[in-house]
């Protein structure tokens, strides 16, 4: 049977101003969403976050048993999971913040890169991204939570979702629109260029989630109001010869992006049978 791609499209609405760490932030939830849904963690990032550093705060030393030798034992494959996840979603942060644009992202759910079970890849619209506005705009909860809910609604997802996938890993490849010098990394964190783009196998399950940004509200736009805008550039006997440069350099960047594996595996995580999550 040959790989079929299933194409999703997803519209960021009730947006004004669409930035890098919008697309972060959005990027983010579908990871958490996945994760969820594809039962590699036993509850939402949030509530599995909530629980696994509230162990923290606990005193472990116990009596010794066998008991407890497993508790403590799953305990700490839990928290492992959650500071993979954690250092994954900063990964993506730190991408859409240091390079010069993200064209796509690609989880791959399965044992290794070279034969996944699943394989979401995210296309970003890299080009509707405002260059004006950096990264102060934060991701409002309500839109975030409308393009969620159109995941958790979409029948074509819930058809490919028919067997449980069980506990596995899960990897991020990244297609940057940067050069190889270019590299986007961390202290902690690292991005490998990738010589070969994955191929995937016939019974990999193959989604597309399409990005689009619909900005219905542009004249209600209020933080730009106090940007001086030269157009006569002719009375000014201005020359705007860099930003001719960069329109030019961006257009070569566009030939030449490239595809970047993730040093983060987020080791996908099922709860016992016992009770882990009480005190």
């Amino acid at each position: 049977m040959a790989n079929t791609v299933k194409n999703v499209d997803l519209k960021l609405q009730d947006v004004d101003v669409l930035t890098t760490g919008i697309l972060a932030e959005l990027v983010n939830g579908i990871l958490d969403f996945l994760l969820f849904h594809r039962s590699q963690i036993p509850f939402v990032y949030k509530t599995y976050k909530y629980y696994v550093e509230k162990w923290d705060d606990i005193d472990e030393t116990k009596t010794e048993s066998f008991e407890n030798y497993q508790l403590q034992k799953q305990r700490f494959l839990a928290k492992e999971t959650k500071e993979a996840i954690s250092n994954m979603r900063e990964m993506i942060r730190v991408a859409f913040r240091s390079s010069k644009a993200v064209k796509s992202l690609r989880f791959l759910f399965g044992n290794n890169t070279f034969m996944p079970s699943e394989s979401y890849t995210i296309h970003i619209p890299h080009t509707s991204i405002s260059r004006n506005h950096g990264d102060i705009h934060a991701m409002p909860e309500g839109p975030l939570n409308q393009t969620l809910l159109r995941l958790l609604t979409c029948e074509e997802l819930y058809a490919l979702w028919s067997t449980e996938l069980k506990a596995t890993n899960v990897y991020l490849e990244l297609e940057l629109l940067t050069d190889c010098h270019a590299e986007p990394h961390s202290a902690t964190m690292k991005l490998y260029p990738k010589e070969v783009v994955s191929q995937l196998p016939r019974s990999c399950k193959n989604v597309h989630l399409h990005l689009s940004h619909v900005n219905e509200n542009d004249s209600d736009l209020t933080c730009c109001k106090q940007l001086v805008i030269f157009q006569d550039l002719d009375t000014l006997n201005i020359v705007d010869e860099q930003a001719e440069e960069e329109e030019v350099c961006c257009k070569q960047i566009e030939q030449i992006s490239g595809w970047w594996q993730s040093d983060i595996i987020v080791r996908g995580f099922r709860a016992p049978k016992y009770d882990l999550w009480s005190s």
